[in-house]
This record gives C-alpha cells, structure tokens and sequence, in this order.
C-alpha cells in the first residue's frame, strides 16, 4: 500500500510573517483584539493584532490570550520559535488561514520548550498545504481546535527533537486531502489522541509512522474516530530498520475507511482494546509482518471484509 502523506519541508518555516511589534518590554501575557493594533504592547488595554507581532513581545513560557472573533495570521504564517501557549478561552472563533501554498503554524522550537495552542481555528480552504508543523520542540500541544480543508495534512509532527511529545484532545482533523495526523519523528516520540476526530481525509485519519528514526515511538488513541478517510482509519506504519512503533487504540471507532485499522512493516504493532471497527471496506488488515492484536473485547462486524477476529492478547 502506498502512503500518500506529504511531508512539507522544514524550508517553509522562511514564509514571511506580519510586522512584528516594536521593540519593548516583553509580557508574561500577551493579547490580541480584532480592534488591536501591531504597533501595541499586546497588553490587556492595548492589545497587538496578530500572533506574530504578539510572539515577539512574550517571554519564553508566556501566554497570549484572544479576545474575540477574527483572522490573527493576517494571511500569512504564524512561526513559534519558544515555549508559548495561545489560548481561545472560548465564545468565539480565533481563525487562521494558511497563506496558499503554505502553512498555518510552523513551529521552530527549542528542545525544552513546550507550545500549546487551544481553540483555535485553522482552514486551509483548499489552497494552504498544512495547518500546523511542528519541526521541533519539547512538545505540542493541541486542545479544542479545528484544523481542515488543506491541500495536503491537517497536522504534521515531524519532530528533529531527540525526545519529543504530542497530545491532541476534544479537537475535529477532517477534510484534508492527505491525512488527518501525521507522526513522523526522528527521536523518541510520544503521542496521546483523546477525543478526537479525524474525518473524511483524503488519505489516512491518525498515522503513527517510524520510517525516520531508529528509537521506538509510542501512541495512544482514546475515545476517537477515524471515519471516511480514504485509506486507513488509524495507522501504524514503519520496517525492520526503523523504529518499532507501538499504537494503542482504546474505545474508538474506525467506521466507514477503505481500511478501519491497519500496521505495515516488521516492527510496526496496533493494539486494539473495547473500541468499534465497522462499515470499512476492509476491517483491518497487515502489511509487511505488521501486527494487529486484539484484548478480545472488540466489535469488528459490518465491514466488507478482512473482519474475522484479529490475534487475541491476553488480558491482565
């Protein structure tokens, strides 16, 4: 099976950026406004326009809080080179669109920096390739956002960081013409995805791939979907010379994907426990001495075919 992730090259991270703000006292907490101003301090009473001009004026490890609906890329692509976390406290839409051609979110960070992004909106409107790429960094974070309609995928993390994580919870990943998530570390990696949903992706729903490193990566699905993607649903992929990849996929459903769960190359391992595969056209399936494993507590019926009962684990 071919896999038809893009990988959007690091090189993109040059995309040019709003004015950033002028030079001055850096904030703990940063605010942008539909009615701020880029030459602002991005403080609560003079609030900045965009997030580029609002990461320049925030400390390492600070905060920058939105303040109501809008567009705060200003259409071109927000770069995050330090630990920050952008928060939509909820209400209203906080959107970002992908300049076409490129990407959402880029982020460039350092090895202990920890990025968090939280309600955010990121439409690709068919021209931006990737929402949001995380490069490097300590880890990402990604709570109650929508990321959808871009070229390629909906979120690369295709981390250089030699230990690296990614969470994503309560968040919708669909509509992309490549894959919903894709996980392609060259260090040790974790993954955790908890309530979420990746849709109707031209390729796959959440891969968890270890063709680029040599240490072993690890991943969590719970309380997730993965329908009508156009290859597999959730996907553990990798070879015999690359990482051994580890997913674990706890009560979720993969309905209605050409594959419902999938594990391709010898090392590759998806465990299946109390979660729904139904209406694919293939239940699961194996490629290469990929390995799909069941606890025994699954309902794998409805598909077209390959739903007989995977490998039975026993429990403990």
């Amino acid at each position: 099976m071919n896999r038809t992730t893009f990988v959007v090259a690091t090189g993109l991270a040059l995309a040019g950026v709003p004015s950033a703000a002028p030079a001055l006292a850096q904030n703990q907490h940063s605010f942008v406004s539909s009615q701020g101003n880029d030459a602002n301090a991005c403080t609560l009473v003079a609030p900045c326009r965009h997030l580029q001009a609002a990461l320049t004026a925030t400390i390492s490890g600070g905060e920058i809080a939105i303040l109501d609906t809008a567009g705060y890329n200003g259409g071109t692509t927000v770069t995050i080179t330090q630990a920050v976390s952008i928060v939509n406290p909820g209400g209203f839409e906080a959107a970002i669109a992908p300049p076409s051609g490129g990407i959402g979110i880029i982020i460039n960070a350092g090895s202990t920096d920890a990025v968090s992004l939280r309600g955010l909106s990121i439409d690709g409107a068919g021209a931006g390739h990737v929402g949001i790429q995380f490069n490097s960094g300590a880890s990402l974070t990604v709570e109650n956002c929508i990321v959808r309609h871009m070229v390629f995928d909906g979120i690369d993390f295709l981390s250089t960081t030699a230990t690296s994580a990614l969470m994503v919870s309560n968040s919708l990943i669909s509509d992309n013409g490549g894959s919903g998530i894709v996980l392609v570390a060259t260090g040790s990696a974790t993954a955790v995805f908890n309530r979420v949903e990746a849709n109707n992706n031209g390729s796959n729903g959440i891969v968890v791939d270890g063709g680029a490193s040599s240490i072993a990566v690890n991943a969590t699905v719970s309380d997730s979907v993965a329908a009508g993607n156009g290859q597999v649903g959730f996907f553990s992929e990798t070879s015999s010379s690359t990482a051994p990849i580890s997913v674990m996929v706890f009560h979720s459903v993969a309905a209605n994907n050409f594959y419902g769960v999938s594990a391709q190359g010898s090392g590759a391992t998806l465990r299946l426990a109390n979660s729904t595969v139904t209406g694919n056209t293939n239940g699961w399936q194996v490629f290469i001495s990929g390995i799909v494993d069941s606890y025994g507590d699954n309902y794998i019926d409805g598909n077209t075919s390959n739903q007989a009962a995977p490998p039975s684990i026993a429990r403990k």
